[in-house]
């Protein structure tokens, strides 16, 4: 958990945490179909969460108004290679110098490290459909990230290192809801893992929101196997 300590002569809590005042953050709500992303600046730490100035959309530049309840998702960069998320409700406003938004922050503990030059990879086990010469195969990944996925070759599929093909992903949403993506893909290569046949492959010409959408599902799947003691 994050060490803190008094500042007397101010009257204010600082946390030693990964998060500091000025640090920028990117932000994504949970419960939302389109894939809107907001930055904004961290002005504030209390005992009680973070405060951050309101959001810019970073598509419109404009300035963004969050309801009280809302969730999001947030992540902020630490060095070139590391992102931290971590999962956050909009909890009130404040009024200082400048209008601030009181987010929660669950500490270094509710943090979740994405590196970003190597997609992060789960164990993930949903339904994928290959088009492979314009047969379509269903079948199931083994793991999946941003980069590419591993999946249980079926009978009759026809593959090998080079292939091209066309994939449908179904990611299954903490919402509820089911997003459905289909990628452009290449085989890598085909091994054998306990008596089935994978295929490992890479993505190729992802757009931005498929790629915003796959990385939601790795980060809530992440979340989930820490919650249940599988993950550090």
């Amino acid at each position: 958990m994050a060490c803190h300590n008094i500042d007397t002569e101010k009257g204010k809590w600082e946390f030693w945490t990964m998060i500091k005042t000025g640090t920028t953050l990117q932000l994504e709500p949970i419960h939302n179909e389109n894939v809107d992303r907001y930055r904004c600046r961290v002005v504030e730490l209390s005992e009680d969460g973070i405060y951050i100035d309101y959001p810019i959309h970073t598509k419109t530049e404009k300035a963004i108004f969050l309801i009280d309840g809302t969730q999001l998702k947030a992540s902020f960069t630490i060095n070139e290679q590391t992102v931290l998320m971590f999962e956050t409700e909009v909890m009130g406003r404040k009024l200082s110098k400048i209008p601030m938004i009181h987010l929660h922050f669950p500490g270094d503990d509710g943090l979740v490290k994405i590196q970003r030059r190597q997609f992060v990879r789960v164990e993930a086990n949903t339904d994928i459909s290959l088009r492979i010469n314009d047969q379509f195969y269903p079948t199931l990944t083994e793991d999946l990230s941003a980069g590419g996925c591993a999946v249980v070759v079926r009978k009759g599929m026809d593959v090998k290192s080079g292939t091209k093909l066309s994939t449908i992903i179904v990611l299954p949403m903490q919402t509820g809801e089911c997003q459905y993506v289909e990628i452009e893909g290449r085989v890598i290569r085909v091994w054998k893992k306990e008596h089935k046949e994978i295929a490992s492959i890479e993505f190729v010409h992802l757009t931005e929101s498929q790629r915003q959408l796959i990385l939601r599902y790795c980060f809530e799947k992440q979340l989930d196997l820490r919650k249940k003691g599988l993950l550090e």
